[in-house]
C-alpha cells in the first residue's frame, strides 16, 4: 500500500474508528492527494463544536441582587466569538 498501513488499521481508518492516528489520516489523505482537507479540520473558524464549547466556557457576569431587582440589564449579552480575517478567535 502507498500508504505504509496494514489492511486492519486502513478498514479501521473507512470504518471511522476514533483509535486511528491523525498521522494515518494525513497518510491517507496524502496518498488520495486531499490534503487540504486536513487543514479544513484543523481550521478553528469552521470548527462549530470547538465555537460552542468556546462559548459556554465564557464567564459569566455576576450581578448583585439590589432591593427587589434581580434581573440582568437588558443591554448585557453573552459573548459571542468574533474570528478576524487572520483567522484568529477572539471574545
Amino acid at each position: 500500500m502507498r500508504m505504509g498501513i496494514s489492511r486492519a488499521t486502513l478498514h479501521r481508518l473507512e470504518s471511522g474508528d476514533p483509535g486511528v492516528s491523525l498521522n494515518t489520516l494525513a497518510m491517507a489523505l496524502h496518498a488520495l492527494g486531499r490534503l487540504d482537507l486536513l487543514t479544513d479540520l484543523l481550521d478553528q473558524t469552521r470548527d462549530e463544536v470547538g465555537l460552542m464549547l468556546m462559548r459556554q466556557a465564557v464567564p459569566k457576569r455576576i450581578y448583585r441582587r439590589r432591593g427587589k431587582r434581580s434581573e440582568r440589564p437588558e443591554d448585557a449579552r453573552e459573548a459571542e466569538p468574533v474570528v478576524t480575517d487572520d483567522g484568529y478567535v477572539g471574545f
